[in-house]
């Protein structure tokens, strides 16, 4: 299957799953052709409807989040990339058990039902592709989580976990033109190791798995799913130990699964649009995710180090089913 599509790469983080769980892979098997890149806008908006603790559903009031991501993706060369992304967000807790201060006494400022707005975490990876060749595609990438400044983490509507990240994975994709043309496969793993807290270790183990599909030539089709495992850690049934408890939120031993859909559209041979929903189905530890919206932008630019070159074959082309699966 050939298709007209300019060669480009966008990695996509969803800076909601960011703020609630901490972490997503951000890595793609795929890079953009040296001195070629692409700019990325992802607004999200997500909906908690419930906790869980341990394994336990419990309605502890409602979350919703307003998520703004801006990310650059950069071919060095044909071989490896570069992708730096910052996420403002925006959220608010509607509830009647709002988060004390951290000393245990008053109400958290940030649980008064108010949107309370900050940017997040700096994300940084570099990705190496070591195999491309008959339709697969191996990249194994090392990427790194910094907080942007210090912010509240011991509120349901905290921004996120103010903690340091090293992650280094692989990921595999697969062009299945000989089953159905148009369809590829990728699945990525990551493991992070995290800052510590409290000298308790807590670092994690993240999965995804994706399947984009080109019903025509411009519009895609995305199946998307994503989760974690945290190495360590607590659970996070009623703490009664008072040093532990203002941290409860950045040291539990979350679990989760999502899964959800999406489609993209191609305007241009530079500009692309997409959207996706997803939907915790399996969690612990974690604020589930009722209902998770997402729509973006994707703008494609070469520089003077790119080099002259064919459109893209279908290998390339169909890179962009993938492009937007973080718009979960």
């Amino acid at each position: 299957m050939r298709v007209s599509c300019r060669t480009s790469v966008v990695v996509v983080l969803v800076p909601i799953l960011v703020a609630l769980s901490g972490s997503q892979a951000r890595a793609q098997a795929y890079l953009p052709a040296q001195g070629e890149g692409a700019v990325s806008v992802l607004f999200s908006d997500t909906f908690v409807r419930y906790h869980y603790l341990g394994a336990t559903e419990v309605d502890r009031g409602r979350i919703q989040s307003e998520t703004v991501l801006l990310d650059v993706t950069y071919g060095l060369t044909d071989k490896v990339a570069v992708s730096f992304g910052i996420p403002w967000v925006a959220s608010r807790y509607d509830g009647v058990n709002p988060h004390p201060l951290a000393n245990l006494t008053g109400v958290q400022p940030l649980d008064d039902g108010a949107y309370h707005n900050t940017f997040q975490d700096f994300r940084f990876d570099v990705r190496y592709n070591v195999v491309k060749a008959k339709g697969l595609a191996v990249t194994p990438f090392i990427g790194s989580i910094v907080p942007s400044h210090d912010y509240t983490t011991f509120a349901h509507a905290a921004p996120g976990r103010d903690l340091n990240e090293l992650q280094i994975g692989v990921t595999v994709a697969k062009l299945l033109d000989s089953v159905v043309p148009g369809l590829l496969v990728q699945g990525s793993y990551s493991y992070g190791v995290v800052q510590q807290v409290l000298d308790i270790a807590h670092n994690r183990s993240n999965m995804s798995l994706e399947v984009g599909y080109f019903l025509t030539p411009k519009i895609r089709l995305l199946a998307l799913s994503s989760g974690e495992l945290t190495h360590g850690g607590i659970d996070a049934p009623p703490i009664t130990n008072a040093i532990l408890f203002p941290e409860h939120d950045r040291i539990t031993r979350d679990q989760f699964l999502n899964i959800g859909g999406g489609a993209a559209y191609s305007l241009n041979e530079k500009v692309d649009i997409f959207a996706s929903l997803i939907h915790t189905v399996a969690a612990r530890n974690v604020h589930a995710i009722d209902r998770g919206v997402s729509v973006g932008l994707s703008w494609s630019f070469s520089t003077p180090r790119a080099r002259d070159r064919a459109i893209a074959d279908a290998e390339h082309s169909l890179v962009k089913c993938l492009c937007e699966k973080k718009a979960m």
